[in-house]
């Protein structure tokens, strides 16, 4: 088996710039023509493309029929960029190439991260509120980041009794 033949390789980078392009413009029709006609045929994260900058992109073609593209992805989630990832699985078949799987892992959101970082579970039905007060220390913390502060400055005096 030939691994990464040229030819092929620029196959499957054709064939997931049309996937790219269709998911960004959510176009449903070239999407649908992409994947496999197959109860078999696996996509993972539908919503998951909108809005995002490719980060990362390696292709591997495995002899003339198969190929791998794996895909690095930054979105801004909640003004912060956040790394997602995504892995297509593309087959050879008897009219074109063709989707057989497709699995996208979107970037956790902030609090999710956070939370998991530090062991902290938050109640799903306060999350919306927790992300509100995350947004207002968001904004305080960026108002005071832009004031100008010399670093022999002392920020406030030492407090003795």
């Amino acid at each position: 088996m030939k691994i990464n033949d040229p030819v092929v390789l620029a196959e499957l980078m054709d064939r997931h710039a049309v996937y790219e392009r269709a998911s960004i413009d959510n176009d449903t029709a070239v999407l649908a023509s992409l994947y496999w006609d197959s109860p078999h045929a696996l996509r993972y994260g539908v919503t998951e493309n909108s809005g995002r900058s490719v980060r990362r992109l390696d292709v591997l073609a495995l002899g003339d029929s198969t190929g791998i593209v794996n895909v690095e992805f930054v979105r801004a989630m909640d003004g912060v960029e956040r790394i997602g990832r995504q892995t297509e699985v593309w087959v050879r078949m008897e009219d074109a190439w063709r989707l057989v799987s497709l699995h996208v892992s979107p970037p956790p959101s902030y609090i999710e991260a956070v939370s998991a970082r530090i062991g902290l579970d938050i109640d799903p039905a306060t999350r919306a509120a927790v992300n509100e007060d995350l947004n207002r220390i968001s904004a305080i913390a960026g108002f005071l980041m832009e004031f100008p502060l010399s670093q022999d400055v002392e920020a406030a005096p030492v407090f003795q009794p």
